[in-house]
């Protein structure tokens, strides 16, 4: 059994969704350490001048270790109401805007309680959007001990992985060795550029879910 698992973003990448979809099991990994300036709480999206980076405001402290899962998000910046003017100006003309901005409109404008809680609603409604039937579990209601490669070891035997999903090239961070002698084989994925359909002039591979979505509609993946 293959498990996938990463930190849930903001209007997450394709790539994430790719992820998911190539594996049996996959995992929120959001009882992290969030880290800022990262795509946790921001993402891009595209205007008629370009893409437009869209970035929830948090409560962060500079040295602070708090987990992905216990950000707190501010909502006195009326922020929530900006992203759905600017997506609802940007992709009204998109072919499937009718589907989607409805959806979109009621998560952002509902108040969460954490930054992974958004961040996860927003995937989990493109995941059924999209036709992606792999079952998904938090690791923060796992409560899986240990840190780094130990941590996600132990999420593969809790859930009966044998196999983990990772990008080539990242021995350096997740060490195969390791991972073989605890009983964990990898799966290597990479992402390939995929162009599709989009609105507002030439083609940019490094955009949110949202712009896939908005443009090759339901069951497209």
């Amino acid at each position: 059994m293959i498990l996938g698992s990463v930190q849930p973003s903001y209007l997450a990448w394709i790539p994430l969704f790719r992820r998911m979809q190539a594996s049996d099991i996959y995992v929120h990994l959001d009882d992290v350490e969030y880290s800022k300036n990262s795509f946790h709480n921001r993402n891009r999206i595209k205007g008629a001048q370009g893409a437009l980076l869209l970035t929830v405001p948090v409560r962060y402290g500079g040295n602070s270790k708090t987990f992905i899962s216990d950000i707190d998000i501010v909502y006195k910046q009326n922020w929530a109401k900006k992203h759905i003017k600017t997506i609802e100006q940007n992709y009204r003309a998109a072919p499937y805007y009718r589907d989607i901005f409805p959806n979109i409109e009621s998560i952002l404008k509902k108040e969460h309680r954490s930054l992974a809680d958004l961040n996860i609603s927003i995937i989990d409604f493109f995941k059924s959007y999209l036709g992606i039937r792999t079952p998904c579990y938090r690791s923060s209601e796992l409560e899986v001990a240990g840190k780094g490669n130990e941590k996600l070891v132990n999420i593969c035997k809790i859930l009966g992985a044998d196999t983990f999903i990772v990008k080539p090239g990242t021995d350096n961070y997740h060490p195969r060795e390791y991972f073989l002698g605890c009983g964990i084989d990898f799966h290597y994925f990479e992402y390939p550029s995929e162009d599709y359909p989009q609105l507002h002039g030439s083609f940019d591979k490094h955009l949110s879910i949202l712009d896939y979505a908005m443009n090759c509609g339901p069951n497209s993946f």
